[in-house]
């Protein structure tokens, strides 16, 4: 019994020791699972840092790419803003226009513009073959606008089916309305239908009035301007060569030429036209219709040449026929007047016009011929802006007065004209527009000579662009 208890004694004694080392072991395994879990979890984050690192320096060299690209192309944009075709705008306004649009740089604006007009006719005049024949009546090709500054204007215009190529060349200095100085070559500022555009005619041919009174182109020097609130009176004063379109002056004795105009009412578009045939606020040019309000125009001009000798000049118009036909020889004064007045709405218009004309030689015992006419013209549309009825009557008197007249010389003595004519706008206005038109002119004569009957029978096609 004493060894059993010494036994068992002793292994309580050693027991605990054997648990206490097992449990030691074990914690330490456990740290050491521990702290492996700690080093693969190391690992594993610096697997993740680095690849993350990686991404981060991946994006960093995109962002940088993305902005020198960025840097590029904004440079190229600012290389490409400065450069010169950027620096320009074309467009379609009424012509083909191209425009600068540098401010701080020359201004600078063209605008290109096309008139073609193809005209078939009948003419059956008294002793004459019948004239059946088509024609390039105009073909028009106009460069116009400013350039240096924007109150130095200029026009071009030519026309290759005209025997007259060269139409239009001069340059405008507007710098205020009131007053500025034109020169070059263009239509004298003188009478209304001469005046008028061709493109925006009424009737598909001008009056026998403007044939015979009208001074057409001619190269000189005006001033020209405008007065008013709404540069309602206009004006134009100057001195021209006086030998006609593509004229030299070869001695000293000049054409002399002035008008006035007045207007009132209007579509309220006073702005002053300084490029114009006739520099005028736009709402008074002289378009015979197509007003939008009522308005009214009314203008004078005269002019004056003295000492002119058709052999060595001839003004346009019908002057030096008639210096010619009466005999009175190569110093003749010439002189005339021309009154106008037109009113417009929008659905009808009429206009009416006077011309006189003094021819007066220096030498004999010949007396000063007058010779004058008129005429009147109207229109109303049957179809708002696109058909329309027109119709003109002209007259022309001739002196036939026995001081003027040579003993025994058959000159003409009278002639008078009534057209008719209808118009249809395709584009309704002038642009684009197709016209027929009948004439009857009689040509009557002194001397019981027999009158000449003319019947002439016009179609025509335009487009202007």
């Amino acid at each position: 019994m004493k060894t059993l208890a010494k036994l068992l004694f002793a292994a309580a004694l050693v027991l605990p020791l054997f648990v206490t080392d097992a449990a030691a072991q074990s914690t330490k395994q456990q740290i050491e699972e521990l702290q492996e879990q700690i080093r693969q979890l190391q690992i594993q984050n610096q697997q993740q840092i680095q690849q993350l690192q990686q991404q981060v320096q991946t994006l960093q060299n995109a962002q940088q790419q993305s902005d020198q690209t960025l840097s590029q192309i904004n440079q190229k944009q600012v290389e490409s803003e400065d450069a010169w075709y950027n620096k320009f705008m074309a467009k379609y306004d009424s012509g083909f226009v191209f425009e600068s649009t540098d401010k701080a740089g020359m201004p600078f604006k063209m605008k290109f513009g096309i008139l073609a007009q193809i005209q078939g006719y009948v003419n059956d005049t008294d002793d004459e073959n019948v004239a059946t024949n088509f024609r390039l009546r105009r073909l028009e090709l106009s460069w116009s606008g400013i350039a240096f500054a924007p109150w130095f204007y200029y026009k071009f215009m030519i026309d290759p089916t005209s025997s007259q190529l060269m139409k239009d060349m001069y340059f405008t200095a507007q710098y205020v309305n009131t007053i500025g100085p034109r020169i070059g070559q263009w239509k004298v500022p003188f009478n209304k239908e001469e005046l008028q555009s061709s493109s925006a005619l009424q009737l598909v041919e001008r009056s026998i009035v403007n044939e015979q009174f009208s001074l057409e182109r001619d190269r000189g020097f005006t001033l020209q301007g405008a007065l008013g609130a709404h540069n309602n009176f206009s004006y134009a004063v100057g001195i021209f060569n006086g030998d006609g379109i593509n004229g030299t002056s070869v001695d000293s004795n000049m054409l002399y030429v002035g008008r006035i105009q007045l207007g009132l009412g209007g579509d309220g578009d006073d702005k002053f036209d300084a490029n114009g045939t006739y520099a005028t606020a736009k709402d008074y040019g002289l378009t015979p219709n197509f007003a939008k309000a009522p308005t009214f125009v009314i203008g004078a001009g005269g002019s004056t040449l003295p000492g002119l000798n058709c052999d060595v000049k001839e003004p346009n118009g019908g002057a030096c026929d008639r210096i010619a036909a009466l005999e009175m020889g190569t110093d003749v004064d010439f002189s005339q007047i021309t009154g106008d007045i037109m009113f417009k709405m929008p659905w009808f218009n009429i206009e009416g016009e006077y011309d006189g004309r003094w021819l007066n030689p220096s030498t004999g015992g010949q007396g000063t011929a007058y010779d004058q006419g008129f005429r009147v013209q109207a229109g109303v549309f049957l179809l708002p802006k696109t058909f329309e009825f027109a119709a003109r009557y002209a007259y022309i008197d001739y002196d036939t007065s026995g001081s003027v007249v040579p003993p025994g010389v058959s000159i003409e003595s009278s002639q008078w004209e009534l057209t008719p004519g209808v118009n249809y706008y395709l584009s309704k206005s002038h642009k684009w527009k197709v016209q027929l038109s009948y004439s009857f002119i009689r040509n009557e004569y002194t001397q019981n000579a027999p009158d000449i009957d003319e019947n002439i029978v016009r179609a025509q096609v335009q487009a202007n662009f």
